[in-house]
């Protein structure tokens, strides 16, 4: 099925491209009669020929469509916010037009004259719609572009051969191609647009759609919209769909079984729930659409949503479960330490739903066990507990991540100093918080230890690996916490000994050897609240941290103190938070001291354009999701919002790196 919307969008490219002056986005006569002195818009420019330009319905079955209201407005917004000067922005997008024009016209055209044709300020579309008169599956697929001149854009396409008029106002552009292009009369803010699809046939049946009907059409509120309507297709080939898929147990079974018993009926009973799954998911889904704004006050606001029109699949369910849910963040929430890069919270769901999923994923590990004779059957079954969910139903949850600032020394760090400081920097620090007691999480850092430490895999391990590699292997161990943590709190050690400092640091004695270590810390917090942290190196930090979070203490030392999470106290979602470019950055600039100074020079660029970003991306990026609908009809979304400060610091690497682009 000839479903992809090929060139099309590859124009999305446009917005991420290092256009001349500044442009100003189109405006409606109704915006304009709003603004006091306004200019009038400018009338179409007439053509030789009246051609028809009335509306046409729009082609059955539709079932996927693209529209950008102003690549000039919306590019113009970004380079405010990301404070880049809008000619080098705007000449790369001119660039990256040229190149999509090479790629679906005939290369004996002039591409630059007739990209110097094409409107930025007009309006982009795309549509993707079923054939209808045929019995094989398969799309019609075509987009366009707004053009200033019917004549001028001719003219700019004539070396390639001769125009052929397919239509009353409708010129197919010569020469060899991959794909076909017309020049059209249109209807709207442009006297012409240039549609182009995979063949003739996609051309000729979408072209008067895209430049009589949609060009005068009220689009959506968002500057650029994606949609992919599931429902046509359900109903053209969802038997087909079926039948197919009623293969896939057999197909799993013939491809992927070993002769274990327990894996190979693990293999089918995956595959057809899977079956299952992709025809009631077909038969749930509804809409998926994607919506992207920007402004230069606000900046970007993105959302996905999917809407379902059933609740048979188990993504559907899923999404429908208990909306009521929703509100505010919980108050787990504000506990997570200041300074974090990132916090997500979550209100938990029902594990009698990933039953069916977990007990499949442990017959699976136990059954490769088995058929590599690995470990005895107890061993095996102690591997797949690991598979059992260690929360209770609708448990609210916070996980939190950041970066851990290296301390510095004097002198010379030691080899093993210099580890510690890089695992650090990579790994940094996370935390989880569950408003749940500890015991079945206590349970499941137990299982872990045990699991790793029993003789039926370590010997057979250290067998394999033989006498000198197994001193690499790492040590696992669970025992009490630290003291400050209070009597119940656990510690789940990771420690690898004897690694060569060169792997960590190509500046390190050659024979030098060190040591890195993990900690995953549990502290119980009253009876109803538990805490995870995870990170290398010593567990004070861990313990510092943990200590901020605990009930009781000061909100100082917890993100309710800060003042840039304000929009997150608004709402009503599922789940929301944050996060930022922080941690990336200081990893990077740690990345120096592992590449030395012989490494790729364009990584040495990287690393001195993120250490030199003007808030060192400390802005938060919020993330939230949602639910709304009917139990019957859920629909979930998942939006973003990202701020002028977010967007300066993604602005300076632009500028930095050079990648706002040469002109082509």
């Amino acid at each position: 099925m000839r479903t992809s919307l090929l060139p099309a969008f590859a124009l999305l490219a446009l917005a991420c491209g290092p256009s001349p002056a500044t442009v100003e986005p189109t405006k409606t006569p109704a915006d304009a009669s709003k603004e006091k002195g306004a200019a009038q818009v400018a009338a179409p420019q007439p053509t030789e020929t009246a051609y028809d330009l009335s509306p046409v319905p729009e082609p059955e079955d539709v079932v996927a469509f693209f529209g950008w209201k102003s690549p000039a407005a919306t590019l113009t917004s970004f380079g405010t916010c990301a404070a880049i000067p809008p000619e080098p922005l705007m000449g790369g997008v001119e660039g990256q037009l040229r190149a999509l024009l090479r790629d679906v016209v005939s290369s004996n055209v002039d591409v630059r004259s007739l990209a110097a044709a094409v409107s930025l300020d007009a309006p982009v579309f795309a549509v993707a719609s079923l054939e209808t008169q045929s019995k094989r599956a398969g799309a019609f697929v075509a987009f366009s572009l707004g053009l200033t001149s019917l004549e001028k854009a001719k003219m700019a396409v004539e070396g390639a051969g001769p125009v052929t008029e397919l239509g009353p106002g409708m010129f197919r552009i010569g020469g060899r191609s991959g794909s076909t292009c017309v020049i059209a009369a249109s209807a709207g803010a442009t006297p012409a647009r240039l549609v182009c699809g995979p063949k003739e046939k996609d051309v000729t049946t979408l072209a008067p759609y895209l430049t009589r009907t949609l060009p005068t059409k009220a689009g959506a509120a968002s500057d650029m919209h994606l949609e992919v309507r599931f429902a046509p297709a359900e109903a053209r080939y969802g038997s087909l769909l079926r039948t197919q898929v009623q293969g896939l147990p057999v197909i799993a079974q013939a491809e992927l079984a070993i002769g274990e018993p327990k894996f190979d009926r693990a293999i089918v009973d995956a595959a057809t729930g899977l079956a299952d799954e992709i025809v009631a998911f077909a038969q749930d889904a509804d809409k998926l659409t994607l919506d992207v704004s920007m402004d230069p006050a606000t900046c970007l606001r993105a959302s996905a949503s999917l809407a379902m029109r059933g609740k048979n699949s188990w993504v559907s369910g899923l999404m429908g479960e208990r909306p009521e849910r929703a509100g505010p963040p919980p108050a787990i929430f504000w506990r997570a330490p200041k300074d974090s890069a990132s916090v997500f919270y979550g209100r938990g769901s029902d594990p009698k739903r990933f039953q069916p999923i977990l007990r499949t994923a442990r017959l699976l590990v136990e059954g490769i066990l088995a058929k590599v004779n690995v470990g005895s059957e107890a061993d095996h079954r102690a591997v797949g507990e690991l598979f059992d969910w260690p929360m209770g139903k609708d448990v609210e949850t916070v996980t939190a991540s950041g970066r851990v600032e290296v301390a510095e020394v004097k002198g010379t760090r030691t080899p093993q100093q210099e580890a510690e400081a890089l695992v650090n920097g990579w790994i940094g620090w996370g935390l989880a918080g569950y408003e749940e007691g500890s015991a079945n999480l206590a349970k499941q850092l137990r299982k872990i230890a045990d699991v790793y430490n029993r003789k039926g895999f370590q010997d057979p391990l250290r067998k394999e690996l033989g006498p000198e590699l197994s001193k690499a292997l790492p040590k696992v161990k669970v025992g009490p916490g630290p003291a400050a943590l209070g009597p119940d709190s656990l510690d789940l050690s990771i420690k690898i000994e004897n690694v060569p400092a060169a792997l960590l640091d190509k500046s390190a004695p050659q024979k030098a050897l060190v040591s890195v270590e993990v900690h995953v810390l549990l502290m119980t917090d009253g009876k109803s609240r538990t805490w995870l942290a995870v990170g290398g190196g010593k567990p004070d930090g861990l313990v510092k941290r943990l200590l901020a979070v605990k009930t009781g203490a000061p909100d100082a030392g917890t993100i309710a103190s800060r003042t840039d999470l304000e929009p997150l106290r608004r709402g009503t979602h599922m789940g929301s938070g944050f996060l930022s470019m922080g941690p990336l950055v200081k990893s990077l600039d740690r990345m120096k001291d592992v590449f030395g100074p012989r490494e790729d020079a364009r990584v040495q660029q990287l690393i001195r354009a993120v250490s030199t970003m003007p808030h060192q991306g400390e802005t938060p990026i919020f993330v939230t999701s949602s639910s709304t609908g009917t139990v019957d009809a859920p629909r979930g979304e998942l939006a973003v919002t990202a701020s002028k400060a977010a967007f300066e610091d993604i602005g300076w690497l632009i500028k930095t790196l050079g990648v706002s682009g040469a002109r082509r």
